[in-house]
């Protein structure tokens, strides 16, 4: 009656595993009750089918039965649903044989498993916990490949759990079978591996579900973060127009003022500041990134502010392919820095380049004015600043962000003109990515 009891568990155990791998790698739009009430009467049939000692076709069966789930409920292939379905079918009974075969050699007996109680528990729950970490990991890797998420060290740790579990049962296991404990501890050792079985496995489904609010919560922070930039770009886009329509509305005046001027030298004058204020305005869509705009206009009012000459030159790339939050850290954190460390100087400046090259990488070169040369100990910028520890934070972060698009990051510092360059080189396989993605 035990054992029974042991396999009906181990089945609703085999529906948590089915449904969560199901769950998550395929979409459903069947409700939730009619995946749930599927799944639950196929693993009654594959137990009742097991209880009456036909369990010989059980392979045969899992595999028809787990087809039609994933056909049927979660709208796969045929050819993806087989696929699927044999890889339970084989980790399976892959995971069974070697716990069977691990069985026989530390009871010392062939048949142990059908003889004790003990060794039939350390089979069951030890196959399970197996066949469920390796599924786990196989329905990892298909995610990760589906959604091309980016590495989950996190989770791999978790898989301590299974193998402490693992652990645990064998010894309990082994103490039962070696010192011949009562039924009711017998029972007791039993109710407490099967929950070592199912906390694995509810721990995994947690931390899944914790990872997706996670991600939700950071998709709906970047809608948010979207909809701010909308908002902001549309109030710099409407002050330009206000600044154009002024503009227009001062040009007969230009005109009539350069018509009555006699001195050529007096009209170039007056036609450059007129070319200044023209460009000044016209910065705001210089490219198709609206955040790249919003950099470059926000330091043409700062640079203005401070009385540093600022030249950017953004026509010939755009840098669409990177995160628009990746985007403003990198250029902020990098012109912050140059702002701070131009406006020291006597004759100010900062020339700001993004550019393609050769269709091989973008490149992102920032000059400026500085007189004192940069603090660095092994090549490793230092900042000047009081607060170091938060300050350097800016560097290390404009680091990780290089890092995650496999880009090039260098600086040098010219003692003769007194003028430190940043350059950062991305590959181009980073723009061909976003296209593929139609991103």
């Amino acid at each position: 009656m035990l054992k029974v009891f042991i396999d009906i568990l181990m089945y609703i155990f085999e529906f948590l595993l089915l449904y969560n791998y199901a769950d998550s790698l395929f979409f459903s739009e069947k409700k939730i009750h009619v995946k749930v009430v599927s799944i639950i009467a196929i693993n009654i049939i594959l137990c009742t089918l097991y209880q009456i000692g036909i369990s010989y076709i059980n392979a045969v069966v899992i595999v028809l039965l787990y087809t039609l789930v994933f056909v049927y409920i979660y709208n796969t292939s045929l050819k993806n649903a087989v696929f699927h379905a044999i890889i339970f079918v084989s980790i399976m009974t892959v995971s069974e044989l070697a716990v069977i075969s691990l069985c026989t050699i530390l009871f010392n007996d062939f048949n142990a498993m059908h003889s004790n109680i003990a060794a039939y528990i350390f089979v069951v729950v030890s196959s399970k916990l197996i066949y469920s970490s390796a599924m786990m990991a196989i329905k990892k890797f298909f995610a990760a490949k589906k959604t091309k998420e980016t590495k989950d060290n996190f989770f791999w740790i978790l898989f301590l759990l299974p193998l402490t579990s693992l652990t645990t049962v064998l010894l309990f296991s082994y103490i039962s079978y070696d010192y011949k404990v009562s039924e009711i501890s017998s029972i007791f050792i039993s109710i407490v591996s099967i929950l070592l079985l199912f906390a694995d496995i509810v721990v995994f489904i947690i931390y899944e579900r914790a990872q997706k609010n996670l991600d939700e919560l950071y998709d709906l922070k970047a809608i948010n973060f979207q909809q701010e930039l909308d908002k902001k770009y549309f109030e710099v886009i409407e002050q330009s127009n206000d600044e154009i329509k002024h503009f227009s509305h001062d040009i007969k005046n230009h005109l009539l003022q350069i018509r009555y001027i006699d001195d050529i030298e007096e009209t170039h004058k007056y036609l450059d500041r007129l070319i200044t204020d023209v460009e000044k305005i016209s910065y705001v869509g210089i490219s198709e990134n609206k955040m790249l705009n919003l950099i470059v206009s926000k330091y043409i009012s700062i640079c203005e502010k401070k009385g540093i000459k600022f030249t950017p030159s953004v026509k010939l790339a755009n840098l669409s392919y990177i995160n628009d939050v990746d985007l403003s850290t990198l250029l902020n954190n990098l012109l912050d820095n140059s702002v701070d460390a131009a406006e020291k100087s006597a004759n100010s400046e900062i020339e700001l380049y993004v550019f393609s090259k050769n269709s091989r990488y973008d490149g992102v070169i920032i000059r400026n004015t500085c007189v004192n040369p940069p603090e660095s100990v092994g090549g490793r910028l230092i900042t000047s600043k009081k607060e170091k520890a938060y300050h350097g934070l800016g560097l290390n972060i404009v680091k990780k962000i290089v890092k995650k698009y496999d880009a090039l990051y260098d600086w040098k510092y010219d003692d003769n003109k007194h003028i430190f360059e940043t350059d950062i080189a991305i590959p181009k396989q980073h723009r061909e990515g976003k296209k593929k993605n139609g991103v």
